[in-house]
């Protein structure tokens, strides 16, 4: 089964006034499997924000994944040469997984997800 990896800031959407990332995901890539980078869950503990660890609480019933250690940009990357999915609104990031010819889930319209390239 294919992973979409959420970033930390598709889970802060969910706390900024966005859809649920869970739902939001779901509905974009259909029958991909959600996981959350370690990294990513490190970042968020990192924020000490009442968002944050709302978001941590709303993961830690998620699966978990390494996918290294590192700037969870990079990793991210990394992960989506390795035919991870990954779910960001980060325009550096965006750009980057273009230039490779990597498909993203980006937030379209402030309250949904889509698909970059089609999945």
């Amino acid at each position: 089964m294919k992973t979409v990896l959420a970033d930390t800031n598709i889970i802060l959407w969910t706390f900024s006034g966005g859809p649920d990332f869970r739902e939001a995901i779901s509905k974009a890539a259909p029958g991909w499997n959600l996981a959350i980078p370690s990294c990513v869950i490190t970042e968020l503990e990192k924020l000490e924000s009442k968002d944050a660890r709302a978001a941590l609480n709303m993961c830690k019933a998620l699966e978990i994944i390494d996918i290294g250690e590192g700037y969870t940009d990079n990793m991210l990357i990394d992960a989506a040469k390795n035919g991870y999915l990954i779910a960001t609104n980060d325009k550096e990031m965006l750009s980057e997984l273009k230039s490779l010819k990597l498909n993203a889930l980006k937030i379209r319209e402030k309250n949904k997800l889509i698909s970059t390239e089609g999945i």
